[in-house]
C-alpha cells in the first residue's frame, strides 16, 4: 500500500519536468532558430528489464535493483530539429538557413552563467539565428558581438561603405567580386524514413546555440541561403498549451492518488488498529 506513495509521487516528479520542459519551450517560442525541446518517461517494467541485463557493477552478476520503487523515470530528453518557418526582414544581414546546417559562430560568455564557471571563455559554436549585423570595424557580428565564421573558420571583415548582395550559395558580394562565404556546417547525423532527423552529438547551449561533443564539423550540403529572412522557432504554441494541460491533469491525478493513499492509510493505523 506505501508503494503506491512511491508511484504517485515520481508519477509527479516526472510531469513537474516535462512542465519544466514546457514551460521552456514557451518562453522561446519567438526565439530565432530556437528548436523544441522534449522529455520521455520510462515505465518501471522497462527500467527493471535493463537493470536485470546490467552487468556494469558487479561482473558475471546481475545487478541488483536497489529500492524497489515500482513507478515512472525520467527518460532522455531529445531535440525537435524540423525547420521553423521563415520571416520576411528585408535586412541586409539578416540569413536563414534552408535545408540541412548551421552558423558557425566565434562564442564568448559575458559573464559567468550555469554551464560556464568563468566568464570570457571562447569557443565555436553553431546556430540556426542568423540575426547578424556589422560591427565598427566592418566585421560580421551577431547581435551580442560575436564573429560570424567564414566557410574555412576565419572573421568576415567587410567594407561597411559598399553595398553588399548575399546569393543564396552564402557568397558574400561587394563592388562584384565575392568578398567571403558565410560558413553552414553540419554534423553526422540520423535520417528516420519519415524525414525526421537527430543529431546525436551536439549539446543545447542557452537559448539557440549548440555545441558539438566528441564530433568534427563538416561543410554542409544541399542548403541555400536566404537573404532578408530569419528562421523562427518551430514551436507550436497551440500544443505546448493543449501539453501543459494534459501534464497538469496528470499531476493533480498523482497528487490524488497519495492523499487516497494517506486516508487509507489513516483508516488502518487510526481505526483497524483500535481493535
Amino acid at each position: 500500500m506505501v508503494k503506491g506513495l512511491y508511484t504517485a509521487y515520481t508519477g509527479m516528479i516526472n510531469e513537474q519536468h516535462r512542465m519544466d520542459v514546457l514551460t521552456n519551450n514557451l518562453a522561446n517560442a519567438n526565439t530565432n532558430g530556437y528548436k523544441k525541446e522534449g522529455a520521455t518517461a520510462q515505465s518501471f517494467r522497462d527500467h527493471l528489464a535493463l537493470k536485470i541485463k546490467d552487468y556494469t557493477d558487479a561482473p558475471n552478476t546481475a545487478r541488483g535493483l536497489g529500492i524497489i520503487n515500482p513507478g515512472v523515470k525520467i527518460g532522455e530528453g531529445y531535440v525537435d530539429w524540423s525547420e521553423g518557418p521563415m520571416k520576411e526582414t528585408q535586412n541586409t544581414f539578416d540569413f536563414a538557413i534552408g535545408g540541412y546546417g548551421f552558423f558557425g559562430v566565434e562564442y564568448t560568455n559575458k559573464a559567468v552563467n550555469i554551464q560556464r564557471d568563468e566568464a570570457n571563455q571562447t569557443n565555436i559554436m553553431y546556430t540556426r539565428d542568423g540575426d547578424f549585423t556589422l560591427n565598427v570595424d566592418g566585421a560580421l557580428v551577431t547581435q551580442d558581438g560575436d564573429f560570424v565564421l567564414s566557410e574555412d573558420g576565419s572573421h568576415i571583415e567587410l567594407n561597411p561603405n559598399l553595398p553588399v548582395t548575399v546569393n543564396t550559395l552564402g557568397d558574400i558580394i561587394q563592388d562584384g567580386e565575392v568578398v567571403a562565404r558565410i560558413g553552414v556546417f553540419d554534423f553526422e547525423k540520423t535520417v528516420y524514413p519519415d524525414g525526421r532527423i537527430a543529431y546525436n552529438n551536439l549539446e543545447h547551449y542557452g537559448e539557440n546555440f549548440f555545441y558539438p561533443v566528441d564530433a568534427e564539423a563538416v561543410a554542409a550540403e544541399g542548403y541555400r541561403i536566404a537573404p532578408g529572412f530569419l528562421e523562427q522557432s518551430n514551436v507550436s504554441v497551440v500544443d505546448e498549451m493543449v501539453n501543459m494541460i494534459a501534464v497538469q491533469r496528470n499531476y493533480d491525478t498523482n497528487q490524488r492518488m497519495i492523499l487516497a493513499i494517506d486516508d487509507t492509510l489513516d483508516v488502518a493505523v487510526n481505526q483497524l488498529g483500535r481493535l
